[in-house]
């Protein structure tokens, strides 16, 4: 009987004889693994993926090198992946882990955390109140996790979703290596850490109540402990930039941090808690200009107000403004949008701005926040060149918010998929930019599977070239552009459902490779060929929204973005609000001429008006 059938049948069963709210992790004994897709149907896909990319002759190298793969190569790695697959939970997430996040040296700040946005609406201008709401609501979100009665999410209310990855929100963070980072989940604790002007600071968020039971801090004696961190702040002299170690190379930034623990106990105590605290909180002193600056603000910081390891950092601007920045190696985009969904429904404050205060509310004692130490002399040339260094990076940042003149809704009416719309919008504005076909990575998730993060949709195709360059051809008509947009669409989607269903083709192709690698054999062609090393020119990814059902238009955030994959490329994130809303989040390189990512949104929103002035 095949796997997906024994799935089906257990998860049947299981919900047939538990009606649920099922308990956070209850299910994970029943999702399916990962499967290994058949050598023959991956190569097919990896040809057509890259075939638009190259050119007769370059594909027909490409071509010679994938036969000699099945041939030779293949087979063998193969059978050895489906032996892994039948040993692991999931053969994939070791090894994505480390080839995607651990191993890599290059610094995290920019490269690799990713930001999401508050809502358009700003419900106060006390970033004190903002901050205490986040910190309270966060709290009940990981106390949720942590008795474990956050429902399960269910696709489409019947399938469930892997939820391993709330395992890692809180109490989490990487630790550099010499020559790979490492994950650490520390067991539970009871305290954030909120940074100001480069300052540490432990807040407790439980205190005992009448009964001795340690129960949440709310909302109002938060505010009061901000409060008194704010003052603490304005008292003291500035931080000493330590934190700027974690935006540097990872190699670097390892070993300052292992000379900051042996130069003294005070660095090794205050590591300790900055590394196994719930989360981080930071008070950002700046105010942000637009929303494409808060983007940037929220992504780079300024070296001392990040500490860029930590697996999640909630910020709250001098205006009130909000948002959040995740440590990507921990999990992806999809855990942390609910967690925000959750908070941002429930935050309420007074007509003056200050939260909300129960009625008959009185502060119990609390323990006031203390400020934690660092001992950096002798290390003062080292951050000095830290914060430069990241200066740099965040001045070579090129970032560029922009929302669309019509949303979903217009689309769905066009009986077309508005993500492979959207996809083939950028697609559009791209080749008019450029003149030619991007590589382009967009991300689907694989957590119907155990432990499972994602998959690749290679969107391109030749239906997608052809409708780029049809659009602009005088002599093509309004049929034959709608014909081809339809069939780039279509191809789109099946390569998204069969993504999620883990029939894409690049873990697969990764996975066989580090079989190879583990094996001690030579380097397969395939991935020493022009065609797998092109860089990823287009790296785009669709923000989830729509997770909870508090989900509200006015509370809804206004979504996140990350740095460009390639420094000569851009990476897109978009998210749809409601039905007439895309806001794209767009990132470059300004050291590269070539790109531009103001020019970028114009050109999306411009290809957006032309496709519906030809849908019209």
């Amino acid at each position: 009987m095949p796997d997906c059938i024994i799935w089906a049948v257990l998860v049947k069963f299981h919900l047939q004889q538990n009606r649920g709210p099922y308990k956070t992790f209850s299910l994970q004994n029943v999702l399916p693994r990962l499967p290994v897709p058949s050598l023959e149907q991956t190569c097919h896909k990896y040809l057509l993926s890259v075939k638009p990319l190259l050119t007769e002759a370059e594909y027909a190298q490409t071509k010679q090198v994938v036969e000699q793969f099945k041939q030779n190569e293949g087979p063998k790695l193969q059978g050895y992946l489906k032996l892994r697959a039948w040993n692991k939970v999931n053969w994939l997430s070791e090894w994505w882990n480390d080839l995607a996040y651990l191993y890599q040296r290059s610094p995290i700040a920019i490269n690799s955390n990713y930001y999401c946005l508050d809502s358009e609406a700003l419900p106060t201008n006390n970033p004190i109140a903002r901050a205490a709401n986040m910190i309270h609501y966060g709290v009940l979100f990981h106390d949720l996790i942590h008795t474990e009665r956050l429902p399960v999410l269910l696709a489409n209310g019947l399938v469930p979703v892997c939820m391993d990855g709330y395992r890692y929100m809180f109490n989490a963070c990487r630790i550099p290596g010499l020559e790979k980072d490492t994950l650490h989940n520390f067991p539970a604790s009871n305290f954030v850490i909120v940074i100001r002007k480069g300052m540490f600071f432990k807040l407790d968020v439980y205190a005992e109540n009448k009964k001795g039971v340690l129960t949440p801090l709310t909302p109002w004696e938060l505010q009061c402990q901000l409060e008194k961190i704010y003052e603490m702040s304005e008292e003291q002299d500035d931080g000493c930039g330590v934190a700027a170690f974690t935006a540097i190379n990872r190699t670097q930034w390892a070993k300052h941090r292992q000379a900051l623990i042996q130069a003294s106990p005070v660095n090794k105590a205050t590591l300790h808690e900055v590394e196994r605290a719930l989360w981080h909180i930071s008070l950002d002193c700046g105010v942000p200009k637009d929303i494409s600056d808060q983007a940037k603000m929220l992504l780079c910081g300024d070296g001392v107000n990040r500490w860029f390891d930590k697996s999640l950092v909630m910020f709250a601007f001098a205006d009130g403004r909000s948002g959040a920045l995740a440590e990507h190696a921990t999990a992806d985009a999809t855990l942390f949008s609910r967690l925000w969904e959750y908070a941002q429904f429930r935050e309420r404050y007074t007509k003056n701005g200050d939260v909300e205060k129960q009625e008959g509310e009185t502060v119990r004692y609390l323990k006031p926040p203390k400020r934690l130490q660092w001992d950096v002399t002798g290390f003062e040339d080292s951050i000095t060149s830290a914060l430069a260094e990241h200066k740099a990076n965040v001045d070579d940042l090129d970032m560029f918010v922009q929302p669309s003149d019509y949303g979903k809704g217009w689309i769905k009416k066009k009986h077309i998929s508005p993500d492979g719309y959207l996809q083939m919008a950028m697609q559009l504005a791209y080749f008019r930019l450029h003149g030619d076909t991007p590589k382009t990575y967009e991300s689907a998730s694989t957590r119907m599977f155990a432990l499972g993060r994602t998959e690749t949709i290679r969107p391109i195709s030749e239906h997608s070239v052809s409708f780029v360059k049809a659009m602009d051809n005088p002599s093509a008509t309004s049929d034959t552009k709608i014909n081809l947009l339809k069939k780039a669409v279509h191809y789109q989607t099946q390569y998204k459902i069969d993504a999620t269903n883990g029939e894409g083709c690049d873990r697969h192709l990764l996975g066989l490779y580090c079989v190879s690698k583990e094996l001690g054999m030579p380097v397969p062609s395939l991935y020493m060929d022009k065609a797998w090393q092109i860089p990823e020119q287009l790296s785009t990814s669709q923000t989830p929204t729509k997770i909870t059902h508090q989900w509200s238009l006015e509370t809804c955030s206004r979504g996140g973005g990350f740095g460009p994959v390639s420094p000569e490329g851009y990476g897109v994130s978009y998210i749809i609000v409601g039905e007439d809303l895309v806001n794209f989040h767009i990132s470059s390189r300004k050291s590269c001429r070539a790109t531009s990512s103001a020019k970028m949104a114009k050109a999306i929103v411009q290809a957006m008006a032309d496709m519906r002035d030809l849908l019209v």
